[in-house]
Parts: C-alpha cells; sequence; structure tokens
C-alpha cells in the first residue's frame, strides 16, 4: 500500500512517541504487577476497534495514532481498572472526542485525556485507585489529611525519596523518554519546560513549609501523578495546542498551574486531565495572539 508524505511523516511521529513511551512503561508494569499489561493491551485494542468502526476501513491504522491513544489511555488508568472502563475510555476518545470532530488533525480536546477524564467522571470509584504506584495515595493524603502537617503524613509508605512512592521512578522513566523525543525533534522542549514550570510555580506559591494547608514541594509535585507523562507526551500533542510561540507558553503554564490548582482544591487527586481540557478550550483564543502579530498595522 502506497502512503502519502503526511501520512508517512505522522507514522514516523507516532513510532517515535511508542518507542520513547517504553522506558515509563516498562517500570510501571515492574513496579506494580501483570495487570497493567492488560489495561494498557485492552485500552489499545478498543482504540483499534473503535478507529476501523468510525473509518469502516484498517488502512487509517498504519499512522499509528489511535495506539498512542490507546497506550496514553492504558498508561493513565491503575492497574485493578476493569476492562469495560478501559473499552468506554477508548470508545470515548476515538470515536468522540476524535472523529465526531472530524478525524485526526481536526479535534479540539485532546482524544486520550477526554476518554480517560470520562470515566474519572463516570467511574470515580474504579478508575481512581488510591495506591502508591497510580500516584494518588500520596497525593490524596495531602489533600485529605485534616489537621495533620507535611512531616507527619509523608512519614506513610505512600511517600519516597522526593516524590510519591514508586511513582517517581515512573515519572524519571517518562521524562527519559521525553527527553528522547527532544532529542529526534518530534516536540520542542517549550512544552514540557513550562508545563513542569508551571506546577513548580503553583506548588512553590502555595507551600508555606509543611503546614496542614499546604499540598507539597515542587520536587514532590513533579515526582507524582501524571506529571512527566503529561508534559512529554500529553500536552505536546500538535492538534490540540497552539501554534504560535506565546501561545505555547501560556498554553503550557497554564496546564501546570490548573493541575496543582486542582490538585489542592479538588476531590482528584491528580488533576492533569481536566487541567488538559480545560487549556484545550482555550486553544482557539490563543491562535489568535499570531494573528493579531501578523495582521499588517
Amino acid at each position: 500500500m502506497v502512503i502519502d508524505r503526511r501520512q508517512r511523516t505522522t507514522t514516523s511521529v507516532m513510532v517515535h512517541v511508542m518507542v520513547a513511551l517504553l522506558p515509563g512503561m516498562v517500570v510501571q508494569v515492574w513496579l506494580a504487577d501483570w495487570r497493567t499489561l492488560v489495561v494498557i493491551g485492552v485500552a489499545t485494542i478498543g482504540a483499534l476497534v473503535t478507529e476501523i468502526v468510525c473509518t469502516r476501513s484498517t488502512r487509517d491504522l498504519s499512522d499509528g495514532s489511535a495506539v498512542v491513544t490507546g497506550l496514553l489511555i492504558g498508561l493513565c488508568l491503575p492497574s485493578t481498572t476493569p476492562w469495560f472502563a478501559c473499552l468506554v475510555a477508548s470508545i470515548i476518545a476515538i470515536a468522540i472526542a476524535k472523529h465526531a470532530f472530524g478525524g485526526l488533525g481536526n479535534n479540539v480536546f485532546n482524544p486520550a485525556m477526554a476518554g480517560y477524564g470520562a470515566v474519572l467522571l463516570a467511574y470515580p470509584a474504579l478508575v481512581v485507585e488510591f495506591d502508591a504506584i497510580s500516584g494518588a495515595t500520596a497525593l490524596e493524603q495531602l489533600a485529605h489529611r485534616g489537621s495533620t502537617t507535611i512531616e507527619e503524613v509523608s512519614s506513610t509508605p505512600a511517600f519516597g525519596a522526593f516524590g510519591a512512592a514508586n511513582h517517581e521512578w515512573v515519572n524519571l522513566a517518562f521524562a527519559f523518554g521525553g527527553l528522547y523525543l527532544i532529542a529526534v525533534r518530534v516536540i520542542s522542549p517549550l512544552v514540557p519546560l513550562c508545563v513542569i514550570a508551571g506546577i513548580g510555580v503553583a506548588a512553590f506559591m502555595l507551600d508555606d513549609g509543611g503546614s496542614s494547608t499546604s499540598h507539597g514541594s515542587p520536587m514532590f509535585n513533579w515526582f507524582a501523578g501524571g506529571t512527566m507523562l503529561t508534559a512529554f507526551f500529553i500536552a505536546t500533542d500538535p492538534v490540540t495546542s497552539p501554534s504560535n510561540r506565546a501561545g505555547i507558553v501560556i498554553y503550557a503554564l497554564g496546564i501546570g498551574v490548573l493541575a496543582m490548582l486542582i490538585r489542592k482544591y479538588s476531590s482528584w487527586p491528580d488533576g492533569f486531565a481536566f487541567s488538559v481540557l480545560l487549556a484545550n478550550c482555550f486553544v482557539p483564543l490563543l491562535e489568535r495572539i499570531r494573528h493579531r502579530q501578523t495582521s499588517p498595522t
């Protein structure tokens, strides 16, 4: 089958993304259990089948976008997620967030985060698992610890050396994969740096040294939850992010700040799914910055 230039470029990018996801995937499976592979597999198969149903063809599978969407959903979900929740997330991601808007390149919202966010709302008790590998236990304890201090709550097994227990290593692995994407010029370092800076600045401003109103240091929040996966693999989606430099900076900083505010002031322990989706809403507005900069005076 002959693949046109645009499709060949998309396929190459998606292959690089799959390769970059491998370190984080391996570490996540190693620190959790074999059920993580089941969740990733079901989410990926669900995305592929939904893509075939929506396009009535297997031809579009060659661009790899459906595989990447399924992998991202599976990596966001805890290992105990029921199979049907994985399928629901993939169906919503591909059928609604992607093809209802016209397919690849036309979607407004990040498909993986739309599917993941939908099951967070639909099945909160099943999808939000408060264990060390999901990063939710440490974040949950900080959000609902009452009058206890950071020092008191951080003595629990949910906290690691510099982040959430175990998940700090998962974040490091995803950061390593993200650096690979930068090295092969698949993504620009601007987006991940701004996402990390956004959550770091917000965490610094909210951190008062460890009282019951604090929510952890910037270092802790960088290596808890889905920080690095979001910064390098989700926020960098070129379709649902601005195309101008000023818009990119505002967009990425906003994702980091919003995620930190959601972590502290909402019932959701992480917050990146909703921060990305909220940021997606403002992309058309941020694109106007480019038009104003290029318009004749």
